[in-house]
């Protein structure tokens, strides 16, 4: 009996030593060990109390899990996904203008939904690129060069949208909730003051944002008869003409559109304004004016002094 308890207690010690070398190696049978080591306990029992009450209703099996809803870093596979999102192709762009979510990742229902940056830009006509750069919600940008940029860039649902992630990249450069791409090409359709530019270039900064068309509007109530009212008004972001004309006083602007008709406005007539991308055309805005007297189309502004 002697041996035997030897023997048992020897056994004990190898199964503990193996078991401990398993989760110091991070074995995957070692899993819910290794966890222990992570995380605190009080967060592994809440977690384990809550998959306790779900297999009351969940085979074990078919059990939630991460790549339930997740593949690509993050990447959504949810058909709540907000697929009806827009995202703004701006700068550069052969057509630049808003386009659905659903309209450039639509395999939602598919795993490893992706789609990588360099065919994005390539489909819209934007693939002879210098910079691209992608602004999320929460006000982050990354500006990228082209040559910093491979075929491992990826686009991907996400569930505020579009998630940007690519593993030759920073981690840092990765965005959640993109809406807005900007192109800058090699092309400069632009002749500002003399300098060769674009409009991808201009929106990259410095800008600045206006209110135009403020109104108030009002309505009788059917109900109670009180009469309600609301200010409405947009904002614009553009690039402003002082800074355009490199912050030096002047006379006059002799704007040029894409017809080749010119427009002369005087110093006071262009304060404040903007030259902005308003449904995809390059337009001169004139805040204190209605629209009808802005300028589209604009290829040049010359400036007297």
């Amino acid at each position: 009996m002697r041996w035997w308890g030897v023997s048992l207690l020897i056994l004990g010690i190898v199964l503990l030593g193996g078991a401990g070398l398993l989760v110091v190696l991070g074995a995957p049978v070692a899993a819910p060990a290794t966890a222990a080591l992570h995380f605190p306990w009080a967060l592994l029992s809440a977690e384990s109390r809550t998959m306790v009450e779900c297999v009351e209703c969940h085979e074990p099996d078919t059990f939630h899990t991460c790549e339930t809803c997740h593949d690509d870093h993050g990447s959504a596979e949810l058909a709540a996904v907000p697929f009806d999102d827009l995202i703004l192709l701006a700068g550069d762009f052969p057509e630049p203008g808003y386009v659905a979510v659903n309209e450039i990742l639509p395999y939602r229902d598919q795993p490893n939904t992706h789609i990588a940056l360099l065919d994005l830009l390539a489909e819209r006509g934007a693939g002879d690129f210098q910079t691209v750069t992608l602004a999320s919600r929460d006000e982050g940008f990354v500006t990228l060069d082209r040559a910093h940029l491979t075929a491992g860039a990826l686009l991907m649902p996400h569930t505020d949208g579009v998630r940007f992630a690519a593993e030759d990249l920073h981690v840092s450069t990765w965005l959640k909730g993109v809406w807005r791409v900007v192109v800058v090409g090699p092309e400069t359709p632009l002749t500002i003051d003399g300098r060769q530019t674009s409009i991808g270039r201009l929106l990259l900064g410095p800008t600045r944002s206006v209110t135009v068309e403020e109104t108030t509007v009002m309505l009788k109530s059917e109900t109670d008869g009180q009469i309600r009212s609301a200010l409405t008004a947009a904002r614009i972001e553009g690039a402003p003409v002082e800074v355009l004309t490199g912050g030096s006083a002047f006379e006059a602007l002799t704007v040029r559109d894409a017809r080749g008709e010119e427009r002369t406005l005087s110093a006071p007539e262009v304060q404040g304004a903007l030259l902005a991308q308003l449904s995809g055309r390059v337009t001169l805005v004139l805040p204190d004016r209605g629209r009808s007297e802005w300028i589209a189309d604009v290829v040049s502004i010359e400036v007297r002094r």
